[in-house]
């Protein structure tokens, strides 16, 4: 696809650049949202853009369009060239022709296009339906949604590689709303797939209600130090929160807590996290990065020990080392790192085990304050929280509001196990329940 304006931009760039690479994103989004089943609001949206990275005498420029004419791709060349002339960044950029991966993921389902917009419609109803039957509690469901995507990319360069890529995903979720006495508390249930036939609105919309219902009638936390287990959902929020401690643009640039760490025990053994571009289950799984660099499965913390950062091409020449395949860049920005399928390993204890290896435990099921409580740089957090409280392996009561706060590196090394109920969240990072040895506790 979209061969003719490729050829028109290198064409024109070839005498003027030393280097060009030409980045293609096209995609469309469906969501729909249900209030009182009548849709409250119908989304469908097509965006498409390309952007060019030229090098020059040693400079980058960027630039970039929405509107696909040949003056405006000869316009983008020469707004990229002169934008390179007040680069100031000395990163030096060298485009090759990346070799494809001998297995290209199945990212894509032919099956979910198929799919009749009104039993979109249908399956968004019937998540506030049953959320409204579960309980008589349930006062409101501000969240039923449905909602689908698709998207195409292809990138090039003038060293030969040229590569393309379609995926397709669907997600929904529902929040109920319950209330006793005074006490309201809100409960979301979510799920991502690319095969509409696993959606279960009623299992969805009772495991809402359910996580709403659970958490009513809450008693104070007393402020102290716990054994604290955040949940799958939790553990993969708090996970996404520090991701960028592992990004080597902010390690070289002094902005993360583990510079200077790779081959340290960081984290207790227990602990392996991974950056993994090729999971099968993953939702950010790709064969190519946005340099077209072959995508893989990253080890950075093994067994406890720091092994790799998250790298494009820019950074691991700096570094002496080789990408990792995780160079993100969007057709109207420039060149960095992202994670793909984020995630810390699966262990084997089933999770109720967790809540036996300590007389008091705190479960954690909810967070807030992620950007304003966490200090990525530190790895410092003091975040809102709702959950539990165990004592003996049995859940006595849910508790009222409190603060949880730590630290991250130290969180990690304070694991003491590791469930088997790994999840993916919306966001393509993944964990298990974890138990932590000792946290602070705010009532």
């Amino acid at each position: 696809m979209y061969k003719k304006e490729f050829q028109t931009i290198f064409a024109y760039a070839k005498d003027k650049t030393d280097e060009t690479e030409i980045l293609l994103s096209a995609a469309n989004s469906f969501s729909v949202k249900i209030n009182e089943q009548n849709v409250e609001s119908f989304n469908y949206a097509d965006s498409k853009g390309i952007g060019v990275r030229i090098v020059k005498d040693g400079k980058v420029g960027y630039s970039y369009t929405e509107k696909f004419d040949d003056e405006t791709f000869k316009l983008i060349v020469d707004e990229a060239i002169e934008n390179a002339k007040y680069t100031e960044d000395d990163e030096v950029v060298i485009m090759e022709n990346y070799p494809e991966i001998t297995d290209n993921p199945n990212v894509y389902s032919e099956s979910l296009d198929k799919v009749d917009v009104l039993d979109k419609i249908q399956l968004a109803q019937d998540l506030e339906k049953y959320a409204k039957e579960a309980d008589k509690r349930v006062f409101n469901v501000p969240y039923a949604v449905y909602a689908d995507g698709k998207s195409y990319s292809r990138i090039a360069n003038s060293k030969g590689l040229d590569k393309e890529d379609t995926q397709n995903f669907a997600y929904a979720y529902v929040g109920a709303l319950s209330a006793e006495k005074d006490d309201k508390r809100m409960g979301i249930e979510f799920h991502i797939t690319r095969n509409f036939g696993e959606f279960d609105p009623k299992k969805m919309a009772e495991e809402s209600v359910k996580k709403s219902t659970d958490l009513l009638n809450g008693k104070p936390a007393e402020t102290g130090k716990y054994a604290v287990v955040f949940n799958n959902e939790m553990m993969a929020t708090m996970l996404a929160t520090f991701s960028g401690i592992f990004n080597a643009k902010s390690v070289q640039e002094g902005r993360s807590l583990l510079k200077g760490k790779i081959r340290q025990q960081i984290a207790n053994e227990k602990v392996t996290i991974i950056d993994d571009g090729l999971h099968p289950n993953g939702f950010s799984t790709s064969a190519f990065d946005n340099e077209g660099y072959p995508t893989e499965r990253t080890v950075l913390i093994e067994n406890g020990v720091l092994r790799s950062f998250l790298h494009n091409t820019i950074t691991a020449r700096k570094d002496g080392v080789k990408s990792t395949g995780n160079g993100s860049r969007g057709y109207k920005g420039t060149l960095g790192i992202s994670t793909s399928n984020f995630l810390i390993e699966a262990g084997e204890y089933k999770e109720a085990d967790l809540f036996l290896k300590h007389n008091k435990t705190i479960e954690i099921v909810s967070l807030q304050g992620m950007h304003s409580g966490a200090n990525a740089i530190s790895g410092d957090f003091s975040l809102g929280a709702q959950g539990f409280l165990w004592e003996h392996g049995k859940r006595k009561h849910s508790l009222k509001p409190f603060t949880v706060s730590g630290n991250f590196l130290q969180m990690l090394n304070g694991v003491e196990a590791i469930a088997d109920n790994f999840k993916f969240d919306m966001s393509s990072n993944g964990a298990s329940s974890i138990l932590i040895n000792e946290l602070n506790i705010s009532g």
